[in-house]
């Protein structure tokens, strides 16, 4: 295929993802929700019994977890696919005038490093398969731009909070067209993965839980939900939880941390989160897992379960109350086989896979290194220090949030 000349810099067009067209990428175009799932190779002969999550897992099964460039497209601008026929192009979408496909595709992987958006692969279709820390999940395409104008990136949501996607959207393709990206404003980096959590809600829970007399009201409220037996009770109190020990956002941060940590009483908490760190993995594939509602939950609440260990130990070790992570070190549900500990070193050891998870537990790993010098002689001696740096790498390549903590728990190692 004849291809035309570069031009001595390359320019851009993008369409719309500005806020003016938040409502139109909202709405319904055509029928079709534009955050619903389209696949890249659509087949017109598909009855209409067959749902769009059928179709989204076999698209899936195609996609692996190795995270160079090189692996996500295959080749040069030539073997970019074409846009399919009938394609519904995705508003949040631009066109990159230029013919370096892998230059893009760098671009857009150095930032969802930043971002610290994780990514599986499909290089068959020059695509991939992202998940934000806080839950949006969303497919990146490449195509060959009609008429052969340069390279067409898609974003399309597949599941999680349309407005982040719109923020990771637009730095995103901003990426890729070359520009300079604030990750600031496409990101909050909170340690909490509830971000998207709007402060004016946070004041209402906690004006709410004041009004009602005392801390011990929110943690009576938490232990309510969590004590029933739904799947929707036991999320809403766990992330009650995270946003208690939110120390930027909560009016009681540490009568939170000491219920999770059971120094106050609240046995029933801290056994809720224990029980959901050391809730065992699926055996499903990773493609089965993602359409299995169990397993899902038990991967959500595992997540969150390490957000709110990381908000509490930190929240404990900030308010200059070290006794109460000091204590954990005689603690055999903390230290002992097949403890805390050895659950939040297995999570680094899986970093590559699960950086998400890595990253809360290094989180958790630097408000007990940060404890005592005892502490830290023991975590050394369990191993963390090499796990730091595998992580430490991982983090670099795909995962910045994980990287950072990585980097000040390595700092505070060499403090022994």
């Amino acid at each position: 295929m004849e291809i035309m000349a570069l031009k001595s810099s390359p320019t851009y067009e993008h369409s719309v993802i500005d806020p003016p067209s938040m409502k139109a990428f909202l709405g319904n175009t055509n029928g079709r929700s534009k955050g619903s799932f389209v696949p890249t190779t659509m087949n017109f002969n598909i009855n209409r019994g067959t749902s769009n999550a059928v179709i989204m897992q076999e698209t899936l099964e195609c996609f692996s977890s190795s995270c160079s460039s090189s692996s996500w497209v295959s080749g040069d601008y030539c073997s970019l696919p074409e846009v399919p026929m009938f394609y519904p192009i995705e508003r949040t979408s631009t066109i990159v005038n230029c013919y370096d496909a892998r230059g893009t595709a760098e671009r857009i992987l150095d930032c969802l490093q930043k971002l610290s958006i994780t990514a599986k692969f499909n290089p068959n279709k020059a695509s991939l398969f992202a998940s934000a820390i806080d839950y949006t999940k969303f497919y990146v395409r490449l195509y060959k731009a009609k008429d052969n104008r340069g390279i067409l990136v898609e974003l399309q949501r597949a599941d999680g909070d349309s407005f982040a996607f719109i923020k990771y959207a637009q730095a995103i393709l901003a990426s890729a067209r070359g520009e300079h990206v604030d990750e600031r404003k496409a990101l909050m980096r909170r340690g909490s993965s509830l971000s998207y959590i709007p402060a004016s809600i946070a004041s209402c829970h906690i004006e709410k839980c004041s009004r009602e007399g005392s801390d011990d009201a929110c943690m009576a409220h938490v232990e309510e939900l969590i004590k029933k037996d739904r799947s929707d009770a036991t999320l809403l109190g766990i992330e009650s939880l995270l946003l208690l020990t939110d120390q930027d956002r909560s009016a009681c941060p540490i009568t939170a941390a000491e219920a999770v940590l059971g120094i106050n009483g609240h046995s029933a908490i801290k056994d809720f989160i224990h029980k959901c760190i050391h809730c065992p993995r699926s055996a499903l594939s990773p493609e089965v897992n993602y359409f299995d509602y169990a397993s899902r939950q038990c991967e959500t609440m595992h997540n969150t379960a390490l957000a709110v260990l990381g908000n509490s130990l930190q929240t404990a070790s900030d308010a200059e109350c070290p006794r109460l992570v000091r204590s954990l070190l005689q603690s055999s549900e903390w230290m002992g086989q097949s403890g805390i500990v050895d659950v939040l070193l297995s999570e680094l050891s899986h970093a590559e896979d699960r950086s998400h998870d890595a990253y809360h537990a290094v989180r958790c790993f630097n408000a007990l290194l940060d404890s005592s010098s005892k502490m830290k002689r023991t975590l050394i001696d369990r191993g963390l220090g090499n796990m730091l740096k595998d992580s430490q790498l991982v983090g670099r390549r795909r995962h910045s949030l994980l990287a950072q903590e990585c980097d000040a728990a390595l700092a505070l190692l060499t403090d022994v």
